[in-house]
């Protein structure tokens, strides 16, 4: 699982339980959880006319100012690139690439949303914290939209089936590193407690999220396969074999990201008489 992923996500989630009074005390989280790690900072800044006024030090200082000023929810949101000569799946590994992951702040008055900037400050930073992330809002005040949920179910049962046959195709090819990382996605699929053999053991709060909503993230981090050299993106196969491997490949992609969003959304409470409804998507109202 790619470090601005995960930590978008746990931002969302941790931001729906602050904001729903979940978790009390939010002091802990920042700089604490694990997708933090190498951070030097996360701050939140206001873009007007490509210059950036600080709005919030940290995610703390910003879950505490967004709830003074009425945000009720925060969602996660993704947008593909429309890049028409590389997909996303093959792009993802580059810098900006995959497509856009977002925060919406959602308040009476509309939706903000937030976009991260990853930078490398001092690789020589005596405690490796190498990284300097800034989420800056790049919207505000636009209408909010009502999206048809994500169904968890349909999507945990068709991962759990891509999940076998990616990893049958991989075996086949003695690709057994692949196999196993699939192998495990599908074990956290089907875990009563599927944080245990991942990294990102704190992408959410104990108990705040249910139990197919953790197993998705879980098998997500499991079995994300996608990035630059050495990664799967990075194979070819012969006749048939690369048209199977691309379809297995699309399949796992786009059911990955809409694992990540159903779960991260999944506790997401929105008051629907307060906001207007359509059925644009984000990204073609204000791109």
């Amino acid at each position: 699982m790619q470090g601005p992923i995960a930590q978008i996500i746990a931002l969302t989630i941790y931001g729906n339980s602050f904001i729903q009074g979940f978790t009390s005390d939010i002091g802990p989280f920042f700089p604490e959880n694990s997708t933090f790690t190498f951070c030097e900072y996360v701050k939140f800044v206001d873009i007007d006319n490509k210059e950036e006024k600080l709005y919030a030090k940290s995610p703390v200082d910003w879950f505490e100012k967004l709830k003074k000023e009425g945000v009720f929810a925060f969602r996660l949101v993704y947008g593909p690139s429309g890049d028409k000569d590389i997909s996303d799946r093959m792009s993802v590994g580059f810098v900006g690439g995959g497509g856009r992951w977002l925060i919406e702040t959602i308040s009476p008055n509309g939706s903000d949303y937030w976009e991260a900037r990853w930078e490398v400050g001092n690789q020589n930073h005596p405690k490796k914290l190498i990284w300097q992330v800034t989420y800056g809002r790049i919207a505000s005040g636009e209408k909010t939209l009502i999206y048809e949920n994500l169904d968890g179910s349909k999507i945990k049962a068709e991962l759990s089936s891509n999940l076998v046959e990616i990893s049958k195709f991989a075996r086949s090819h003695d690709l057994e590193g692949f196999a196993n990382a699939f192998d495990k996605g599908l074990s956290a699929l089907n875990s009563d407690k599927p944080y245990s053999d991942v990294y990102h053991k704190d992408i959410s709060p104990d108990n705040f999220l249910d139990l197919e909503a953790t197993q998705l993230i879980a098998a997500s981090q499991a079995a994300w396969v996608f990035g630059g050299m050495g990664s799967w993106n990075d194979l070819g196969f012969d006749g048939k074999e690369q048209d199977v491997y691309e379809k297995l490949s699309d399949d796992l992609y786009r059911l990955l990201n809409d694992s990540y969003l159903m779960a991260a959304n999944s506790n997401l409470n929105i008051d629907q008489e307060l906001i207007k409804i359509t059925g644009a998507k984000w990204w073609e109202f204000w791109k």
